[in-house]
């Protein structure tokens, strides 16, 4: 059976659950979400819930039991809910100090960016070391789960593995329109990208640090076909930029700026991961 939205009022909880522990009647819960369940929410037996696997698949539940260290959810129907955008949108951030990314990677991910792809670049202040990147990245994962589930995002947004520069640029698949917003383009300004590139349906828009690219990562990435795209005549913060780039990209070519192709979450088109 299929739930509409307008039928009744959903559960406003909702839980992302590994569709290797969603079947078609039940689903699992462990680990955190568990004990986002059970300590921070605290859901009882009877309470209904929404819960998706995070390849479009999204259902109404109600909590049968808790059971040592997992959650039961009894499946009472599926949801027919698509909240995603026909673009197919990578936002490749530069680091930044301390916990700015925690931001960028919640507010993008709200956006319904695809894939957040951090870089470091010449001028990035933040250089982790390989331990520390790794905790990084784990962290904005959770941070993209965190974000799905209070978005309504049924599909759930891949956070790549830190990369350099050098490394990323060349990983542009040909069928993407590959953009790098930085203050010193005086060429396609934002509105004019969707005359100039309409039959537009992946981007991956990369911003810069604090201090910009540098005038050999711009020709870098010239050389292999990215597109330099102005910023406006003010100097906005590295994180700020990220997320505007977000909105900008689902503006001209996604679900913000003029209504999308009718498009299942579950028939949306994948890509494997830019960056493995």
């Amino acid at each position: 059976m299929i739930h509409s939205a307008t039928r009744s009022p959903t559960p406003k909880t909702r839980i992302f659950v590994g569709d290797d522990r969603m079947t078609t009647d039940r689903a699992v819960l462990t680990g955190p979400a568990l004990h986002h369940l059970q300590a921070v929410l605290r859901l009882q037996p009877g309470d209904e819930l929404v819960v998706f696997d995070g390849n479009g698949r999204e259902a109404l539940g109600v909590l049968e039991l808790y059971q040592g260290d997992t959650g039961v959810v009894r499946i009472v129907e599926e949801i027919d809910n698509s909240t995603e955008s026909s673009l197919d949108l990578t936002i490749a951030p530069s680091l930044a100090k301390g916990k700015k990314l925690d931001l960028v990677v919640e507010k993008i991910v709200e956006l319904g960016v695809d894939r957040v792809c951090p870089i470091t670049s010449d001028r990035s202040v933040s250089r982790p070391r390989e331990d520390a990147a790794v905790n990084k990245v784990e962290r904005w994962r959770r941070i993209a789960v965190a974000a799905a589930e209070q978005s309504g995002r049924t599909q759930l947004p891949i956070v790549e593995r830190i990369r350099s520069f050098e490394e990323f640029i060349p990983s542009r698949p040909d069928d993407t329109l590959g953009l790098i917003f930085t203050k010193t383009a005086e060429h396609d300004p934002p509105a004019t990208l969707r005359q100039r590139y309409p039959n537009t349906h992946s981007v991956i828009a990369m911003l810069g640090p604090e201090g910009g690219f540098s005038p050999p990562e711009l020709e870098l990435a010239r050389e292999h076909g990215w597109i330099d795209v102005g910023m406006g005549p003010r100097v906005l913060r590295a994180e700020t930029a990220s997320i505007v780039a977000a909105a900008v990209c689902q503006h001209l070519w996604g679900d913000l700026g003029r209504k999308p192709p009718v498009l299942s979450a579950r028939t949306k088109p994948s890509r494997p991961p830019v960056a493995r």
